[in-house]
């Protein structure tokens, strides 16, 4: 098998969508309370782990579902649109995880973290983000020798998505020297980077209360302080720059699922409405129907061609991965590439929604309103990895021959 075979059937996909669509109603019950606390609702973790989809990603040879990419953003898609973004986007950290690590791990490590998953439904969260650049920086969490072949480690990651929930966390680290410090060259530095896997409950770990946006309120995406967190050798999972980043589409897909589900669920409700909206007398009529308004079927129309444009590029990359096409790319283009899926349906969420904005009218702005949380949850798309500059960069230098 490839590395993106499709191991499950069409009933199977189904079913799983069908489990989504039955969480995305508790999710969507406690959506406008966690927007408004910005907070995410720990109540839903127990929820979410009955409805088996921990294992959504886990292959069957795991014991796991075994869902290909686009099954994957499928499920996304579904509790982003029918529960809530900001809840979705939490839990989805747990996918971006699992589906990195299918690929990347060593064979021993990955089997007792997928035992976990199976088992007791563990979710993980996966802070990678420090303050000084984000996700591009080398890490300034550093791993210290403790010489019994494991380490501390101390730190601090601001995007610790889903960390309150988690039962696993996993980071990257630069492993320093003995006495602590960090190597004067670059390029050993960047080659020290590594990615560990621990318990969250782990001594040493806390977790600042700092999220406080306009944008994915409920995501619960705190900060996560390392301080002195003894970590063992069975802890390490690899090199990050040339582990972690090369799985790519594990980011980008699970990511491009929810902000399709954004896109989704902005033009179901501005439809839903338009279609039943009365103006009652007007200047221009007796009994006004919106829907009979020329610019508003026009900008419908538009609002659902983005959305169909986008699931057309998340749909038919993943069918490009399945196929093993990905082979043929340059491989520094094949991130920024894969990213392009994620991409389509950020600007997709962004203009869906601005079109419902507009056709709803003033009523769309209050505070709270279904379609100005989607409006706002769909701006944070710009910034979640390969962020669209990177992408558009990566792909010029490498086409002009900048990358020698």
């Amino acid at each position: 098998m490839g590395k993106h075979s499709i191991e499950i059937t069409p009933a199977e996909r189904e079913d799983l969508v069908a489990r989504a669509r039955k969480v995305a109603e508790n999710f969507s019950a406690l959506s406008a309370k966690a927007d408004e606390e910005g907070q995410l609702p720990l109540e839903l973790v127990p929820i979410y782990k009955e409805s088996g989809l921990a294992k959504l990603i886990v292959p069957k040879s795991y014991g796991g579902h075994g869902a290909d990419l686009w099954t994957v953003a499928l499920v996304e898609k579904e509790l982003a649109s029918w529960g809530d973004p900001a809840i979705t986007l939490s839990f989805n950290m747990h996918h971006v995880m699992v589906g990195i690590f299918r690929d990347m791990l060593p064979e021993d490590v990955r089997a007792r973290l997928f035992k976990k998953i199976v088992e007791d439904d563990a979710l993980i969260s996966g802070p990678f983000s420090e303050e000084r650049a984000g996700f591009s920086t080398i890490a300034d969490t550093v791993a210290v020798p403790d010489g019994n072949g494991g380490w501390y480690i101390s730190g601090k990651k601001n995007w610790a998505t889903f960390i309150e929930g988690a039962d696993i966390v996993t980071f990257n680290a630069t492993i320093t020297d003995a006495d602590g410090r960090l190597p004067d060259s670059f390029e050993e530095h960047k080659q020290r980077e590594s990615v560990f896997i621990i318990p969250a409950n782990s001594p040493g770990i806390s977790i600042d209360r700092t999220w406080n946006t306009f944008s994915m309120r409920a995501s619960g995406t705190q900060t996560c302080v390392f301080d002195k967190v003894p970590v063992s050798a069975d802890s390490y999972a690899g090199p990050f720059r040339t582990g972690l980043v090369a799985q790519m589409e594990w980011v980008s897909f699970p990511f491009a699922g929810v902000y399709l589900g954004i896109a989704d669920r902005a033009y179901r409700l501005v439809r839903d409405s338009l279609s039943k909206k009365s103006l009652g007398r007007t200047v221009s009529g007796d009994n006004v129907l919106v829907r009979d308004t020329g610019y508003v079927q026009h900008q419908l129309g538009q609002a659902l061609a983005e959305l169909d444009l986008a699931e057309r590029v998340i749909r038919g990359t993943a069918d490009l991965l399945a196929a093993g096409e990905d082979a043929a790319w340059p491989a520094i283009e094949r991130p920024a590439r894969i990213s392009i899926a994620k991409i389509a349906a950020t600007e997709a969420a962004i203009k869906v929604s601005d079109i419902a904005m507009r056709l709803t009218g003033g009523s769309a702005i209050r505070k709270g309103n279904a379609l100005e949380r989607a409006f706002r949850d769909a701006r944070a798309g710009i910034y979640q990895p390969l962020a669209g500059d990177v992408v558009y960069d990566t792909l010029g230098k490498s086409q002009l021959g900048v990358f020698g």
